[in-house]
């Protein structure tokens, strides 16, 4: 029984960590693919990656969700929204009769059975957690009720014969006043499913090639676009290195070097211009006897045809000044825009405090 339990919950945690998409009141209309489950899992087997132009816009939803977490709590409730329905830039399904194999760029890999059958299992504070999965009108169902914390439905659909992937989220919970609904479409890179392709943890790394040439594992070289974007992955990368040696060594002039005139994003603030990210660096610099960040290897999304990346990665700190040590580590975001002198910062925050 413990076992079992342990399973779900591992199924539920990877499906909401790895699967996430985004959402905004404009709907879109995709012709779906019907047929049964067998149907199905053969349009469902291969290697996606996201397509951010056809998704739903992540922040537009955030900000139009409505909650009753107090008012003091709402911006760390919504930091953390946020994190959880991030989408991941590489999906990988498996499809063997009713056995399933789900992977992401920010999930190992996961098995399972879609046969329709309801699991209950003792949740938190003794609560019954009933899930099913399940093949119905062309899609794979995941769903689980009955929680604490989070009411959850997941549909892949495969549209277009296959050559596309719609991944839809309906999350309900007690903070939440209305469901939140999330769609995420994916282009199918590969026609069979490649789990090499996780080897390289920066996954804007990864080269594969446009969903019109459907390929084998045996592929051909990468495209160019797929190499234009392993370029400029290695590009921003460099930067984010330079920026955090910039950031220890109290290096104002190199770091400000980084940004755009103006930030759309600045932490809480919107609009910023770069004299006033300067003020608050300085500042922070003068109060500090030394400056300790590290990241880790970052996750790379590129949006706009390549000019512009999003880039997460969860960074460690350590501030000393004298009086007192501050530390923690925190998801942080950094958003950059392709410009004739390199790569430039537009927006700066962190999305989720860790500790």
């Amino acid at each position: 029984m413990v076992r079992t339990k342990n399973r779900i919950i591992t199924i539920l945690a990877i499906l909401l960590v790895c699967f996430g998409g985004t959402i905004s009141a404009q709907n879109r209309q995709e012709k779906s693919t019907s047929g049964s489950g067998c149907a199905t899992t053969s349009a469902l087997n291969g290697v996606y990656r996201i397509d951010v132009d056809r998704s739903n816009k992540l922040y537009s939803v955030i900000e139009g969700a409505t909650s009753n977490v107090p008012y003091n709590e709402q911006q760390q409730f919504f930091m953390d929204l946020a994190v959880r329905l991030t989408p991941p830039d590489l999906l990988v399904v498996e499809c063997r009769g009713s056995s399933i194999s789900l992977g992401s760029s920010r999930s190992p890999r996961i098995d399972f059975v879609a046969d329709g059958a309801t699991r209950s299992v003792r949740g938190a504070g003794g609560r019954t957690v009933r899930s099913r999965i399940a093949f119905e009108g062309g899609s794979l169902i995941f769903t689980s009720t009955g929680g604490s914390d989070d009411n959850l439905n997941f549909a892949f659909t495969p549209l277009e014969n296959g050559r596309r992937l719609r991944v839809t989220r309906r999350i309900s919970s007690r903070e939440l006043i209305e469901p939140v609904v999330i769609q995420t479409v994916y282009n199918k890179t590969f026609d069979v499913a490649r789990w090499d392709i996780f080897d390289d943890a920066q996954v804007a790394r990864q080269t594969v090639k446009p969903n019109n040439e459907k390929t084998f594992p045996a592929a051909a070289p990468p495209s160019r676009s797929a190499r234009n974007e392993g370029n400029s992955a290695n590009a921003i990368r460099q930067a984010l290195d330079e920026w955090i040696v910039a950031t220890n060594r109290h290096n104002i002039e190199k770091q400000m070097s980084f940004y755009m005139p103006e930030l759309k994003a600045f932490y809480l603030a919107r609009n910023t211009p770069r004299e006033s990210v300067r003020v608050e660096k300085t500042r922070s610099f003068a109060g500090a006897k030394s400056i300790d960040i590290r990241a880790a290897e970052p996750e790379i999304i590129f949006q706009d045809g390549g000019r512009t990346a999003i880039m997460r990665f969860r960074k460690k700190y350590r501030v000393e000044n004298n009086s007192r040590t501050r530390s923690g580590e925190v998801v942080q975001e950094l958003r950059w825009q392709q410009t004739n002198r390199g790569w430039k910062i537009f927006s700066e925050r962190d999305i989720k405090v860790i500790s």
